[in-house]
């Protein structure tokens, strides 16, 4: 593919060695922050559980017990959600490490996983237009961190546009300015779009080898 489809420039660029300071602080913050919480409930609930029975209020440990059981749950899916968030975040700093926040994509369509609001759908894709029609391959996409199993998997104000930093055919991270909120995406279909990658001008494919996006990461 001749064209460089990296989407229509902006009036202005956003600061994106900021931002890829703020992604990987917040993946981190998440990832100590929801630890932290489930870890307490696992392990603080059984010692408030024999503070409570030797209460006044005896009933009161039928409450506090369950809380153990949602700890320990939710402290195994926080340590075995640690190396899809490592892989991730890995991706989305070595890309904006090549790439700048240099294009806003003003309209976004949801497809699959459009109508979703809890829980996690099985897919997330989207496509992005242009002002002037033009349209991005059906890009699959991850937030970054993603949110609780409890909230709306969709970065909040997608729907108002993003800016993108990377080239389509092999991977971009996406930046929601309305909500502040960051997404990997990668085509949905990597074999299709492997002959737009076959076109490429060689600067491209360097440039996309440097930022690991010549691989299928979501």
């Amino acid at each position: 593919m001749s064209e460089n489809t990296q989407g229509a420039h902006a009036p202005g660029t956003l600061d994106t060695a900021a931002l890829r300071r703020k992604v990987t602080g917040r993946v981190w913050w998440t990832g100590i922050r929801n630890g932290g919480i489930y870890a307490i409930m696992a392990f603080g609930a059984p010692a408030l559980t024999g503070v409570v029975r030797d209460s006044s209020l005896p009933w009161l440990v039928y409450i506090v017990a369950p809380f153990t059981g949602v700890g320990i749950i939710g402290l195994l899916a926080t340590l075995h959600s640690i190396p899809v968030a490592v892989i991730v975040t890995r991706s989305c700093r070595k890309t904006l490490a090549q790439y700048s926040f240099d294009a806003f994509w003003p309209e976004i369509t949801k497809v699959d996983g459009a109508e979703a609001t809890k829980g996690r759908p099985k897919n997330m894709t989207l496509t992005l237009r242009t002002a002037e029609g033009k349209e991005s391959p059906l890009m699959r996409m991850n937030p970054v961190p993603r949110s609780a199993p409890w909230r709306n998997p969709w970065p909040k104000g997608i729907e108002s546009g993003v800016y993108v930093a990377g080239d389509l055919p092999f991977g971009a991270v996406g930046y929601v300015p309305s909500s502040g909120t960051f997404f990997l995406m990668q085509p949905e279909d990597w074999d299709t779009a492997a002959h737009d990658r076959k076109q490429a001008a060689p600067d491209r494919v360097s440039r996309a080898q440097d930022a690991d996006l010549t691989r299928r990461i979501i």
